[in-house]
């Protein structure tokens, strides 16, 4: 039977990007010989048949550096025994993260009778293999090389939770609704066929894998898309508005987290942080090209929020684990402030407007939702405020159809829902809204009804009021 595993909980590491021999070192590598150990253990009559590979000996192979292994089983005789070793990394686990262990372990890729998975194309399953070993007498692991070196969470867990924005929502100009999620091996797009109407089949679209996505639309209406991973930042955008995309092009280095805001004039400017703080570029005129990237400073690998206040300029919050820091244009020609302290590190933030233009901030800690507004419009702030609500969760927050704001906090157990009642600022309490999830993202249709979007396990979920500021339906899966 399968080995013993341990309780682990909801943050998990990513799928294992693809990782192709370079050098010749094939020592066994630690996390490759454990692994061999313990499913040998665990599966008595089933054999070793190598992890290392002679330099010279045929062509590229992960064996060559110690990191694949090939365990000896039979597809006549001992077919169960693959199943069940299979069955067991690729199973959900308790908190519905899929290919559980073998994202756990490191696993690049398996080859057993005919047939190839690979974790950076999990969700094509087994794909036909037909190189000429048909690899029906053993199961070929490779790992990653984070699993190959033990760094992996089966090793080391908890892993460090993944915080990056991977939905991006936005509207056509002919007002058709648009998402895009940053999935494990690519981004994915689905749009409506027409304003208010049903959706196309979701579309492969390249660009980086595991990415986060932010969504924005230039002065004319053409909507651009921007995809970040920690290696590589690359931009897409209509052609002409609601029309067809360009190709990815280059847009910067890999990063952490994005945002995207407008200016005064409609420009748009791009945030992204990493270790050396946060990173800004812009368009040179409304519709334009850009300029190349400027440090602003501030805090590195941090969450970010940005919208300009009601008088045009763009205010920046920066937060990781153990600080929060905000940073705001002077003026319209672009000066900048120094950053300045704005609370204590959380999980994530979200900014928007009230009625008035004020900005309000949202951001969540293991205490729940807190938020802080504007004494005015462009003014001043108000100090932290508890709101209550679930901890640690990832958040949306939209002015409805009468301009009162609405929030949704999503964590991995729930989904809960509060807004103001007026717009004088007074809460309802907190209304569950559905069950947990990864990421949340609101928008307002042109009729003014609110629609959210989440992801989960089971894929990109959504639901939306009937009428402007009326109930709800019940959650669909796009």
């Amino acid at each position: 039977m399968a080995p013993p595993a341990p309780d682990f909980g909801p943050d998990i590491d990513p799928y294992a990007a693809y990782e192709q021999q370079r050098d010749c070192d094939p020592a066994p590598k630690p996390g490759v010989a454990e692994f061999r150990d313990l499913v040998l253990a665990a599966y008595p009559g089933t054999t070793d048949l190598g992890i290392g590979r002679a330099c010279g000996r045929g062509g590229p192979s992960e064996h060559k550096e110690g990191r694949a292994w090939d365990w000896g089983v039979d597809v006549h005789s001992q077919p169960h025994l693959a199943d069940d070793l299979i069955g067991w990394l690729h199973g959900n686990d308790r908190h519905g993260n899929t290919h559980a262990l073998a994202r756990r372990f490191g696993i690049m890729y398996m080859i057993w009778n005919r047939r190839i998975w690979m974790a950076n194309r999990a969700s094509a399953g087994w794909q036909p293999y037909r190189e000429k070993n048909p690899h029906t007498n053993h199961i070929h692991f490779s790992f990653s090389w984070a699993g190959a070196l033990k760094e992996t969470s089966w090793w080391h867990a908890p892993v460090a939770p993944d915080r990056r924005q991977r939905l991006a929502v936005g509207m056509s100009a002919d007002g058709r609704l648009e998402v895009f999620h940053g999935a494990m091996d690519q981004v994915w797009h689905t749009y409506q066929h027409s304003p208010g109407g049903t959706w196309t089949a979701w579309q492969p679209l390249g660009g980086p894998a595991q990415a986060t996505v932010a969504l924005a639309a230039s002065a004319d209406g053409r909507l651009e898309l921007f995809a970040m991973n920690a290696d590589t930042f690359t931009h897409r955008y209509q052609i002409k508005p609601s029309a067809e995309w360009s190709a990815w092009g280059p847009f910067g280095a890999g990063g952490d987290h994005l945002a995207i805001t407008h200016n005064h004039d409609g420009r748009l400017e791009a945030f992204a942080s990493n270790a050396g703080g946060v990173h800004h570029r812009w368009q040179t005129t409304p519709n334009g090209g850009w300029v190349d990237w400027h440090p602003l400073g501030g805090p590195g690998r941090t969450r970010l929020a940005a919208a300009p206040a009601a008088d045009g300029r763009i205010e920046v919050f920066a937060m990781n684990d153990d600080i929060f820091q905000h940073n705001c244009q002077t003026d319209a020609k672009g000066t900048w402030r120094d950053w300045a302290d704005f609370g204590l590190g959380g999980d994530h933030l979200t900014v928007t407007h009230n009625h008035d233009g004020r900005l309000e901030v949202f951001a969540s800690n293991p205490g729940g939702v807190h938020h802080r507004w504007q004494t005015t419009p462009g003014g001043s702030w108000f100090d932290w405020q508890p709101l209550g609500g679930p901890a640690r969760a990832r958040l949306a927050a939209i002015p409805s159809h009468d301009r009162r704001i609405e929030v949704f906090a999503l964590n991995d157990d729930t989904m809960q829902h509060n807004y103001q009642t007026d717009t004088t600022g007074t809460w309802r309490t907190w209304q569950d809204f559905g069950g947990g999830g990864y990421f949340v993202q609101a928008l307002r249709n042109p009729d003014g009804r609110l629609e959210i979007f989440a992801n989960n396990p089971g894929g990109v979920h959504h639901r939306w009021q009937h009428r402007p500021n009326s109930e709800w339906t019940a959650w669909q899966q796009l």
